[in-house]
């Protein structure tokens, strides 16, 4: 028996060249796979928050720690070397006053090679010394042991030197003892 036209229609399956359109309806499908989101894996998320929030902190510390180690070796090292030269610093005032008793040429010659080998030994540790005459007197710097009546554009300049004062970075090793010129009393 032979089949009719219409019957081999509505069984032939579409051709490759034609596509099947099908409407997906998005929203709802959103919806439902948010509704579907498993217990563990929220969990999980907030539980690698809360440890990456960790992490952070930690790193935090640690880089704070180093930093604060580092600060602290500084001070340590200029600390050691302020003592060391505190030391050496009588020397350096003997030299000087045997460069101002000396009479002989040669022996002043001799000190003052001497004094400079001192003074460059002293800046490579970072020693400076600390600016006196003509300057303008610094309490965080100089101590002044003596004034003296001057005019008014001398008036807190420091005169004269006793001593000279030192000082490795900010850090003051010895202060300078200075002759301040005040203003004139009536």
């Amino acid at each position: 028996m032979a089949k009719s036209g219409q019957e081999i229609k509505k069984k032939a399956p579409p051709k490759k060249d034609e596509e099947e359109l099908v409407s997906f309806d998005t929203e709802s499908l959103v919806k439902e796979e948010e509704k579907k989101v498993d217990p563990e894996v929220e969990r999980l998320t907030e539980e690698l928050k809360k440890e990456k929030d960790n992490y952070l902190r930690l790193r935090a510390d640690y880089e704070n720690f180093r930093r604060r180690n580092q600060e602290a070796t500084i001070k340590a090292r200029q600390d050691g070397t302020a003592d060391a030269v505190e030391a050496i610093l009588p020397i350096i005032d003997s030299i000087d006053r045997a460069l101002n008793l000396s009479q002989d040429e040669k022996s002043k010659e001799g000190l003052n090679l001497i004094k400079k080998q001192i003074e460059t030994s002293l800046s490579q540790l970072g020693v400076s010394e600390i600016e006196t005459d003509g300057a303008a007197f610094d309490h965080n710097l100089h101590n002044a042991v003596q004034r003296a009546e001057v005019e008014e554009s001398e008036v807190g300049k420091i005169l004269e030197t006793y001593q000279r004062g030192y000082k490795i970075g900010n850090k003051v090793i010895r202060y300078a003892m200075v002759k301040v010129g005040v203003e004139k009393s009536e």
